[in-house]
């Protein structure tokens, strides 16, 4: 497997890579862009051509084609070989059990629950097409929804031990079935979790069923409304968007200007009834960064259209915040009145929604509307409240005609003059100011540690294996930490096997690519020589043996052990030696 990775990381263009996802500007021999993965104004990620390595120097994210994919697409490893290897026309070679990182047990075990999330999902689609589906049906004429019945693949959980049975009889255990989210054990034996529910299949961006939503038909306040599958290997709601599917295959097919994201499957399931083939949804009201990560990767103008109630404002107020993060242009489909999408469009239908789509407010627009709605400003104290939070709002734009813009808005709100608005805005700034200002003499007071300064730089020498590294110098009993002493390791095995730079790090373990990473990317000066190589080495014995000394003294005040003056004077003898 790692020859395979080798060439196929050999085989992939990391600039044309990440160019799909970020826009990329060569300065040298190095490829600058604003990072996809935190929100900045000015780029600070990197694109080596010569290594195929990123490096962000803003989050310090770092890797190759392989982590990137990683990242970006909010993948495993496997699957994100898989993606590179599809580009690159390679099929990918099984894995064994003795290849690094890979766990075949956990991969067999997710390939088989894939298979029988496939298996459920078909066998409730045919339940809903049967006879005993005929009450799911009509629910679905009522909810004006049968027509994507086949689209989304919904289907129906009969009652507690049908697809239990089901999937018995296909070869999959009970213990599968726990591992998957769909069975239970109770005294009377193993059951649906979601029996007697209309089944919406959450299905991933390479087309696999990776859970369910279940809608009840019943009207009794006993049952929850809806009911979603348990974290399982396959499912992690943080890092799931109902219907990414279809928008991955529209973007293919016919390109992709916007998304709409709404709170619930339903929601959605009821906009591309209406002719909006665009929309997705959060799985809920909490939506998170990888979420908003993940719809960067196929658009950067998203519609917020949560519901109109009090929950779902603040939901969209917490959206918009982790979709700014990202780099999204972010609009607010204004419902209000406690509506959700799929009243309005059974109220009003396409058309009816369409207007409220083209009157979407930005970003900043709804955070002061939603502040001025908390405030009575019909107070003076609320008046100033308001114009106060309302000014730190615009304050973050970087456009000063934009914020002379929302100067006029709340002006118009307040009655407060722009003169006055205008000196609020100015002392906004300079208490802003004054704190990065703070913050940038803290950081200016933090003095480097010169062990530290001297193992980075040996160790970056010995990762490039720059010409005048010396790898028969033995510092291993020198290095600081853990993640040095892996580090030193990795620099060896490179050095006695050839392989490339890239490679390297897909040799690393998660937790070691970061300082890899910055190893690789370390700024060697035009005067770095042998001469410095050594002069490193020895402040790292020297800072290691005086160490030790301090450790010895303390150790024999307390034991008065008189063995460890014998050591005591040895490493005294190397420091004095070290002296001359």
């Amino acid at each position: 497997m790692a020859d395979f990775l080798d060439e196929l990381l050999s085989k992939t263009d990391l600039v044309q890579l990440v160019s799909k996802y970020v826009s990329l500007t060569k300065k040298g021999n190095t490829y600058w862009g604003c990072c996809p993965f935190h929100h900045e104004k000015e780029p600070s990620f990197t694109v080596s051509q010569d290594k195929q390595l990123y490096y962000c120097f803003g989050c310090k994210e770092a890797g190759n084609a392989i982590s990137f994919i990683k990242k970006i697409e909010s993948v495993d490893g496997r699957d994100a070989v898989r993606i590179l290897a599809d580009a690159a026309h390679m099929e990918v070679p099984e894995y064994r059990a003795s290849d690094k990182g890979a766990d075949e047990a956990f991969a067999k075990k997710k390939e088989r629950l894939l298979g029988l999330m496939r298996v459920a999902a078909l066998h409730y689609h045919e339940n809903l097409m049967s006879p005993q589906g005929e009450t799911a049906r009509k629910y679905c004429e009522e909810r004006q929804i049968a027509s994507e019945i086949n689209k989304f693949g919904i289907g129906y959980s009969i009652n507690g031990t049908e697809m239990p049975d089901y999937l018995k009889s296909k070869g999959y255990s009970y213990t599968e079935m726990k591992e998957a989210g769909i069975a239970e054990q109770s005294a009377n034996g193993w059951y649906d979790v979601f029996y007697g529910r209309l089944m919406i299949p959450i299905i991933n961006a390479f087309n696999n069923v990776i859970a369910f939503g279940g809608r009840t038909l019943e009207k009794d306040a006993k049952f929850a409304k809806y009911r979603n599958s348990c974290q399982t290997i396959l499912f992690d709601k943080s890092k799931t968007i109902f219907g990414i599917n279809l928008i991955k295959k529209k973007k293919q097919k016919a390109g992709l200007d916007s998304i709409i994201i709404t709170e619930g499957y339903m929601d959605t399931i009821s906009l591309h009834k209406a002719g909006f083939d665009n929309v997705v949804a959060s799985m809920g009201t909490s939506l998170t960064s990888e979420q908003a990560r993940m719809l960067k990767n196929y658009c950067n103008k998203i519609y917020i259209s949560y519901d109109g109630d009090g929950a779902g404002q603040k939901a969209t107020l917490r959206g918009l915040d982790i979709l700014e993060s990202v780099g999204l242009n972010v609009r607010v489909v204004p419902l209000g009145g406690g509506f959700d999408p799929d009243d309005i469009i059974k109220r009003s239908g396409a058309d009816g929604y369409r207007q409220l789509l083209s009157k979407a407010v930005t970003l900043t627009a709804f955070k002061i509307n939603n502040l001025a709605a908390s405030h009575d400003l019909s107070q003076p104290d609320g008046k100033s409240k308001f114009a106060v939070e309302a000014i730190k709002v615009i304050k973050r734009l970087d456009n000063p005609v934009e914020q002379e813009e929302y100067l006029g808005q709340i002006h118009k709100l307040t009655g407060y003059s722009m003169s006055v608005l205008l000196k609020q805005a100015e002392l906004t700034e300079r208490q802003s100011q004054s704190e990065n200002k703070g913050t940038e003499v803290g950081e200016q007071e933090k003095v480097k540690d010169s062990l530290i300064a001297a193992q980075t730089f040996v160790l970056a020498a010995l990762v490039n294996t720059l010409p005048y590294a010396d790898f028969n110098c033995d510092i291993f009993p020198y290095l600081s930490d853990e993640r040095a002493r892996k580090a030193y390791s990795l620099a060896l095995e490179r050095y006695k096997q050839s392989y490339s730079v890239q490679s390297l790090v897909s040799r690393a373990q998660s937790d070691e690519v970061e300082y890899i990473s910055e190893l690789i990317n370390y700024k060697f000066m035009p005067g770095d020589d042998r001469n410095k190589f050594d002069e490193c080495v020895a402040l790292m014995q020297k800072k290691s043996l005086e160490q030790k000394k301090e450790q010895l003294i303390s150790l024999w005040e307390s034991t008065k052990d008189s063995a460890l003056l014998g050591e005591l004077a040895t490493v005294e003898k190397q420091l004095k030696r070290m002296k001359k």
